[in-house]
């Protein structure tokens, strides 16, 4: 009889695990005590060596199919976080290389290794000086996922940001705007969040998976189910949660790696 996704005992894998949000996630399931796969692009394994001991760390290249043939082999959930804002079109790396390609990929390994689950970082919106091909290449993704079979969550973050760390004005206002009384409720989907409390609520999301239900989550339930968890891990500790900088810490940086240099 299959176990239900919701036991801690069940497997997720995480594609990206080094990137900005990818080392929080990875962290934030295994203090819910997953046994987690963290997928690392080749040579920056080192990068894990402080969660070594806790997650079974591999090298693919996500640009690479082959590289990832039976990686996610006797996982329930898989978590895409691989992505990227800055394009570089005289190396060919586009938007829709970058947020699609990669995406597609890791569908299907998904498909070809039995995971039942997966879950797309995808966005709101674009970010502040982003042209709008980045969120068309995460929507191009979206609907590439919702027609593979697989079970799946589609994670519309906010901006993401470290608390104390370097922000832009703007998102800076709009956070501040989010917590005025009944005025904050039009901004509170657009405020962006602080990458733990994003990285509690999709480790919750990993962890109520359901082979059968597909969900699209928005900025606002991502807030509510990582808060859910903030809380209840207060009334357990009142230590701070304390994570390594994976890298620039501002808002919205690019969240995964780039394809490897020919």
């Amino acid at each position: 009889m299959e176990l239900p996704i919701g036991l801690a005992a069940r497997r997720v894998i995480v594609i990206g695990a080094t990137g900005f949000l990818g080392f929080r996630v990875v962290r934030a399931l295994l203090d819910e005590n997953a046994i987690v796969t963290a997928v690392v692009q080749p040579g920056t394994g080192d990068q894990l060596n402080v969660l070594a001991n806790r997650a079974h760390i591999i090298e693919a290249d996500v640009w690479n199919p082959a590289s990832l043939k039976g990686r996610a082999r006797n996982h329930a959930v898989l978590i895409h976080l691989i992505g990227g804002v800055k394009p570089d079109p005289g190396r060919g790396l586009t938007f829709r290389h970058l947020n699609f390609v990669s995406a597609r990929n890791t569908m299907q390994m998904a498909v070809s290794d039995g995971v039942p689950h997966y879950m797309l970082l995808s966005a709101a919106t674009a970010p502040i000086g982003i042209s709008r091909e980045y969120l068309e290449s995460k929507r191009e993704a979206e609907s590439y996922l919702r027609k593979t079979g697989l079970s799946w969550t589609i994670l519309r973050a906010p901006a993401l940001y470290v608390p104390g760390g370097q922000r832009n004005p703007l998102y800076a206002l709009l956070s501040a705007a989010s917590r005025i009384p009944l005025v904050g409720l039009f901004f509170v989907g657009a405020a962006p969040l602080a990458v733990d409390t994003a990285a509690r609520g999709i480790a919750n999301l990993a962890l109520t998976a359901s082979n059968n239900d597909n969900r699209l989550i928005q900025p606002a339930q991502l807030r509510r189910a990582g808060r859910l968890v903030e809380r209840r891990l207060s009334r357990v500790s009142t230590a701070a949660p304390t994570f390594i900088k994976t890298q620039d810490d501002e808002d919205e940086p690019p969240f995964g790696w780039l394809p490897p240099t020919r």
